[in-house]
């Protein structure tokens, strides 16, 4: 019913004179600075996603950290969600530079970019390599990320010019995980400083 009515909607759109051009995509260069009452706790959901590491007495400094259980996958999954809390202490501030071949997301020690039109293959600060992807879904920006052993992440961001905001919505997926990791971020834009 759905594609019926799309394809309707088309020929009636060329019928009446054509379609309208889609609207150039929001510029979202610049300085962002979280909002962190807007925004997803990310270590918690991070925490809820990836479970815990068990403290145990012992060692020069009296702690050692082990993995919830002694297999590699245990490992693993320790070692991604140490991965996933570093990501995590970085999120207060992001830079955007745009520009219409590629985009480049920095957060404090993690710079990313991507290439529109063109898919290219990255390897993370793991040395994990990740297929990588952008597109515009008309006013939203979409980053793709697949890695090995069923590593996904998807992120949208969309500008809201009345707030200034740039919000993120993060979808990341691995099979080490209890579940999805969703997290909703709201960047607000960086006051420039003042000479």
């Amino acid at each position: 019913m759905k594609s019926w009515i799309v394809g309707v909607t088309a020929t009636v759109g060329l019928a009446l004179g054509g379609v309208a051009p889609a609207a150039d995509p929001p510029n979202l260069s610049g300085q962002w600075k979280l909002d962190s009452k807007r925004s997803d706790d990310a270590r918690a959901r991070i925490e809820a996603v990836a479970g815990q590491s068990q403290v145990k007495g012992g060692g020069a400094s009296g702690l050692h950290i082990l993995p919830e259980g002694n297999t590699r996958s245990e490992v693993e999954r320790v070692e991604l969600r140490d991965w996933m809390l570093g990501i995590a202490s970085q999120l207060d501030s992001l830079e955007v530079q745009q520009s219409p071949e590629e985009i480049r997301l920095a957060l404090s020690d993690t710079v990313r970019i991507f290439y529109f039109g063109r898919e290219h293959v990255r390897e993370d600060n793991l040395g994990r390599k990740l297929k990588c992807r952008v597109r515009w879904n008309g006013q939203q920006l979409v980053t793709e990320e697949d890695g090995e052993k069923g590593l996904r992440l998807r992120e949208v961001f969309t500008l809201e010019p009345a707030n200034d905001w740039l919000v993120q919505a993060v979808y990341f997926e691995s099979p080490l995980l209890k579940k999805p990791l969703e997290l909703r971020l709201v960047y607000t834009r960086a006051t420039p400083a003042t000479p």
